[in-house]
């Protein structure tokens, strides 16, 4: 039975949850034959083809194509020997007329100069677009003829085809139908084909109507016309489904040939019998003859190819995803640098002096000419003006008030966000408690103190105008003993020296190394997932697995190409970073790029993993944005690790960046060579995320085939 029949499905049974969509159905498709599935929109037509590919897989009952049972080895389906076209159109948009058609002449391993000859011939014959022309900017009916022109490039032993004449011109639907008459007499080749236009399947050499999950009859059309006494196709049709609804199920049984003999009826159109096991479908060879599939388990360099070339054409010929994909990063990266880590500016600082009411000194210089240097003789004059003139910075604005409540409601009110108070005798009180030292009164003190009031409800900018002011009194202290002849460094209570970096590092110089692996492993997990999700969405995934490429190599062909990207993003944040913006490298750039370059290559395996277990691009944001908080909220990025609790910090250091954060600073500001174990650890914990996340995927991909 084998060497006559392509397809053979019994008692096939398929439920998604509660819905039961096949219904203990039955099928026969001899080979050379055209087979019409004939059925309304969600009577299990698709679902049915999908398990004849071997996409799905029954819940019970089984199928045998081309004498073998899908997905397994030995079968060659999914592969070559199978074309497909799908309802959808499951194509490239950035593919051209030639470039979809050579893409499956190329992945069914046809020699180029085959493909053209039977790309000339397929134009022809379906009248297909400007081989120039994107399918993109191709009419859905045209786009259907494109897709049926490549499920049929390879001229397969089984064709089938899902809805193909769908808004096709009627002239060139019976070129179509004409076309697959020819084909299928002259070879082997068996066509199934579904339709919503059941009169177009007369010239099927057999229909199956099926209806609610069930095949209602299986048999030649003229065969049905003529039983039911009928020139229309579609009255049969109703008629059986009549039957159903009331009940009268042997009844429509009675007319299933190939199924089974009624009892009921003298009339005997059993082409088989059915009283024999499915195994029984099989020959004794066929039985014995087992090779691997090497679509499942084998890497073929020539698909891989294609799907390379696939990969690139869908980044350049999409001119607005690659300028995003290109320039995401680098707006990215130079908003931050702007934005993030500078001094702040004009910040508003209410003065309040009562000395002498004023806010700057313009005639300090010539009031202070006649100053003695030595301690004994040292007249000090204006020192709050002279103070004051020290505040003359650009983080800071002084805003005058006459008095201390008027800057009280100006602080209440947000206007100011501190206020600097100065007393009368700030001076002498001042002068006072130098000379007195220790004796000084109370009244003193605090005559000579200069008291501040900071809105702290923004601890950034409020402990920024803090550290500022401090460190201003103290240059101001400092200059004041020297002109008076005395040794600054009695203002000294802390001699503070950095070991590593500098006073003058930046927030930005801190941050830096957090942007740029961040940045890395989200960008690359968001673009991973999304094209991924994206080309699974759209179809083009399930056909070509159903031509006979292997997840595995469609994996491998989007990894190779994301870690180009990656190298990009490497070589565009490096230069931004630290060639434009000039932020100081004191240890090897090249150790640096390392890091940077194996977190975006742990991105892309993060995406990956991401777009296996979602099922649509939603999910994958979710996924990927959800994510992305909690790692930096524990990354020590925003907040020293060393602040959380110890199950956080163990939870934070296992994260792919946390340690090559510190990798990455350790190199830039100390220096750090790649064979100290506070910079190879960064390097390492990237790698095994890598090698986790490559071997979860591999796993996942293959259990999914």
């Amino acid at each position: 039975m084998a060497t006559t029949s392509a397809v053979y499905v019994e008692n096939a049974c398929k439920s998604y949850g509660k819905k039961q969509i096949l219904k203990d159905l039955r099928m026969l498709v001899p080979k050379g034959s055209i087979y019409g599935l004939l059925g309304a929109s969600g009577c299990g037509k698709t679902t049915l083809l999908s398990c004849i590919v071997g996409r799905r897989k029954l819940n019970s009952g089984g199928i045998w194509v081309l004498g073998g049972e899908p997905g397994t080895e030995g079968s060659g389906v999914p592969g070559p020997k199978v074309g497909y076209m799908p309802q959808e159109i499951c194509l490239v948009g950035e593919f051209t007329v030639k470039d979809a058609i050579y893409y499956f002449g190329r992945i069914f391993d046809m020699s180029e100069k085959t493909i053209e000859a039977r790309f000339v011939e397929l134009s022809n014959l379906l009248d297909l677009p400007p081989e120039d022309r994107f399918i993109r900017n191709c009419s859905g009916g045209q786009q259907r003829r494109i897709s049926f022109a490549a499920s049929m490039v390879h001229m397969p032993e089984l064709l089938i085809l899902d809805e193909p004449t769908v808004g096709v011109d009627p002239i060139l639907r019976e070129r179509i139908w004409d076309h697959l008459v020819e084909v299928t007499s002259k070879a082997s080749m068996a066509v199934i084909i579904t339709t919503h236009y059941i009169e177009e399947a007369r010239q099927a050499n057999l229909v199956g109507l099926m209806r609610d999950g069930r095949l209602l009859a299986e048999e030649s059309p003229s065969k049905l016309l003529r039983m039911f006494q009928t020139e229309i196709l579609e009255e049969v049709f109703l008629i059986l489904s009549q039957r159903q609804n009331d009940g009268r199920s042997d009844d429509a049984i009675a007319v299933h040939g190939p199924l089974v003999q009624s009892s009921n009826t003298d009339i005997s159109m059993a082409s088989f019998d059915t009283t024999r096991s499915s195994t029984d479908v099989l020959t004794p060879n066929e039985k014995k003859k087992k090779r691997k599939n090497v679509g499942g388990y084998h890497l073929n360099a020539k698909r891989m190819k294609a799907l390379l070339d696939k990969n690139w054409k869908q980044f350049y010929r999409n001119i607005s995803g690659m300028i995003f994909i290109l320039l995401f990063p680098v707006a990215q990266n130079v908003a931050f640098l702007f934005a993030v880590g500078p001094d702040v500016r004009g910040i508003q600082l209410a003065i309040v002096n009562e000395e002498s009411m004023l806010t700057s000194c313009p005639n300090f210089t010539a009031l202070n000419t006649a100053i003695p240097y030595d301690y004994s003789s040292c007249h000090l004059s204006n020192i709050s003006c002279r103070f004051l003139t020290y505040i003359e910075d650009p983080m800071i604005k002084k805003v005058k008030y006459d008095s201390l409540n008027e800057a009280m409601n100006g602080i209440k009110h947000g206007k100011v966000v501190g206020i600097m108070y100065l007393r009368e005798n700030f001076t002498e009180s001042y002068e006072e408690r130098l000379e007195l030292g220790k004796d000084v009164d109370v009244d003193v003190l605090n005559f000579s103190e200069i008291k501040v009031w900071m809105d702290m409800s923004n601890r950034q900018i409020g402990a920024t105008i803090k550290y500022k002011l401090l460190s201003l009194y103290i240059d101001f202290q400092k200059d004041l003993l020297r002109d008076c002849n005395l040794d600054p460094r009695m203002t000294d209570y802390m001699n503070l020296t950095t070991f590593y970096g500098t006073t003058e590092d930046t927030f930005t110089d801190y941050m830096a190394p957090g942007l740029v692996l961040t940045m890395m492993f989200f960008l690359m997990t968001l673009m991973t997932s999304q094209i991924i999700v994206t080309d699974r969405s759209e179809g083009l995934w399930d056909r070509s697995v159903i031509a006979g490429v292997s997840s595995l190599e469609i994996s491998l062909t989007h990894f190779v190409f994301q870690v180009g990207i990656v190298a990009i993003y490497t070589a565009q944040a490096l230069v931004i970073t630290f060639a434009i913006f000039q932020l100081k490298v004191t240890g090897s750039l090249w150790t640096i790029a390392l890091l940077t370059f194996l977190q975006g290559v742990a991105g892309v395996g993060y995406g990956f993993w991401i777009s296996v277990i979602s099922y649509n691009v939603t999910m994958a944001n979710i996924l990927t944005t959800g994510s992305f908080y909690i790692m930096i909220l524990l990354s020590g990025l925003l907040w020293p690790i060393q602040g959380m609790p110890v199950f956080l910090q163990w939870v934070s250091r296992c994260l792919p960046f946390t340690i090559a954060l510190d990798s990455f600073r350790n190199v830039m500001k100390k220096g750090w060579l790649l064979n100290d174990f506070e910079v190879w650890n960064g390097v390492g914990i990237e790698i095994i995320w890598i090698i986790i996340l490559g071997t979860v995927n591999t796993i996942l991909i293959q259990s999914k085939r």
